[in-house]
């Protein structure tokens, strides 16, 4: 059996047998100051070593080859419905990159998705989850072989928005059951999902998450409860200027009180993009903003 093959088996099938059946304004110091949008060049990091609980491991020697297959994205897209992966609490999207399980440990991305996407975790309601973020990206083959996440796109039940002891169990169960580099393990989310991860990180700070990208969330309770213990990671928040649904100032007030946090964040960055609604996760996950979110979070990893 191939390694990749069995990657995946160890994270569903084979632990079936325990189962009983939110542009133009960056915030990089103590006053948020309007700007045109910039495009962020950054190198993603290749390689690693880092530490972690893993089940699904290929085993063999870490090299560039091995492991999961190349071709489109949308052939390593694989639906995990509620109560197929024991430890899930949650219905899934599972995203391998090529030539995982090949032993080598890959950065992690958690993505929560906005409330129009909640449902049961079923195989049919998961569907709903594809409709934005990276798995859509995924699924309509436009995520490129070289950003090599392994990216978990989880779906939230009922009628409100995730919650920190949700999101924490899932981040949990993540790193222990995939070759994850726990240096770089990383979480986003969009409008309920960013709400959310707001929340978590006001409870668990960089305890996990090595950065993340919140995108048209509302972090001043967050903020309100955590203060300046949320610089201990780097947060890029990006929000519509005229979103009628989650207000701009959810994510310009904790970013504007975070950057005059002494000592300063790690790096607390805001864009809101002018004239743009409630929709500024499209621009901001298919990078047609010019805002490279996904190598500005493999810039920075745990020490």
């Amino acid at each position: 059996m191939a390694p990749w093959f069995r990657a995946r088996l160890r994270a569903s099938c084979a632990l079936w047998f325990g189962m009983s059946a939110l542009t133009g304004c960056v915030a990089t110091s103590d006053a948020v100051k309007r700007t045109t949008a910039t495009n962020i060049e950054l190198t993603p990091q290749s390689g690693s070593s880092g530490q972690g609980l893993a089940v699904g491991s290929g085993g063999g020697a870490s090299g560039p080859e091995g492991g999961a297959p190349s071709g489109p994205s949308s052939s390593r897209l694989v639906a995990r419905p509620l109560g197929t992966v024991t430890g899930a609490a949650s219905g899934f999207w599972e995203y391998l990159p090529p030539h995982y399980g090949n032993g080598a440990r890959y950065p992690l991305l958690v993505f929560w998705h906005g409330l129009g996407e909640n449902g049961d975790g079923s195989r049919s309601s998961l569907q709903k989850v594809t409709e934005n973020g990276p798995p859509r990206l995924q699924k309509e083959d436009n995520w490129p072989e070289d950003r090599r996440f392994v990216v978990l796109s989880p779906q939230h039940p009922g009628n409100n928005c995730p919650s920190s002891s949700e999101i924490d169990a899932f981040m949990r169960f993540a790193i222990a059951h995939y070759d994850v580099d726990l240096r770089r393990v990383y979480l986003t989310g969009l409008s309920c999902g960013a709400i959310g991860s707001w929340n978590y990180l006001a409870d668990h700070h960089d305890e996990l998450v090595a950065a993340a990208v919140l995108v048209c969330g509302d972090g001043r309770s967050a903020f309100a409860k955590a203060g300046c213990a949320l610089g201990r990671l780097p947060i890029w928040a990006l929000h519509g200027e005229l979103d009628p649904t989650v207000s701009a100032a959810g994510s310009i007030e904790p970013m504007t009180g975070l950057n005059a946090c002494n000592p300063a964040p790690l790096e607390a960055k805001l864009t809101i993009y002018p004239g743009v609604g409630h929709d500024s996760w499209t621009q901001t996950y298919d990078l047609s903003a010019g805002n490279d979110v996904y190598g500005w979070l493999l810039s920075h990893q745990k020490p």
